[in-house]
């Protein structure tokens, strides 16, 4: 029994020192001792949302604007070219279009094309952070079908 206490004695501090560094609350209730809760606080996740940069009147009015502003090239029209290509801008602080460029493209002619139709787009509406409007890069995919 005292080979018991004494391996006990000798291993309690290390018990004692072992608790991880989380905050303690305690507190006394009533007659009762102390009771002691551990706030596990290293799982809080702190998730803010800020506006991203868009074109006016959304998505419906951009690709209204790119199907009104596009100009078949001639060199194309007998070509049945579909498929998708990815755009990606950097809108300013002011709204205003920097630095775009075709990702991936379907054919020289008609990503000229769209890039010009990209380029000149009214000024967008610019993103926002903590400290009000930021400059951003959007991607965005263009789709041609056939119809």
């Amino acid at each position: 029994m005292k080979k018991y206490i004494i391996i006990s004695l000798f291993m309690a501090p290390f018990v004692l020192f072992s608790q991880s560094g989380n905050p303690v609350i305690s507190e006394a209730i009533g007659n009762c001792d102390t009771i002691s809760v551990q706030k596990d606080t290293s799982n809080i996740v702190e998730y803010i949302s800020y506006n991203e940069a868009s074109f006016s009147g959304g998505p419906e009015e951009m690709n209204k604007y790119i199907r009104e502003s596009f100009q078949f090239p001639k060199s194309s029209i007998n070509e049945s070219q579909y498929g998708r290509v990815f755009v990606e801008i950097t809108v300013e602080i002011d709204g205003s279009i920097k630095n775009a460029k075709i990702l991936k493209g379907i054919s020289e002619e008609l990503d000229e094309e769209l890039l010009r139709v990209v380029k000149n787009m009214p000024d967008w509406i610019p993103a926002e952070n903590k400290d009000g409007k930021a400059k951003s890069i959007v991607r965005f995919p263009v789709n041609f079908r056939l119809q």
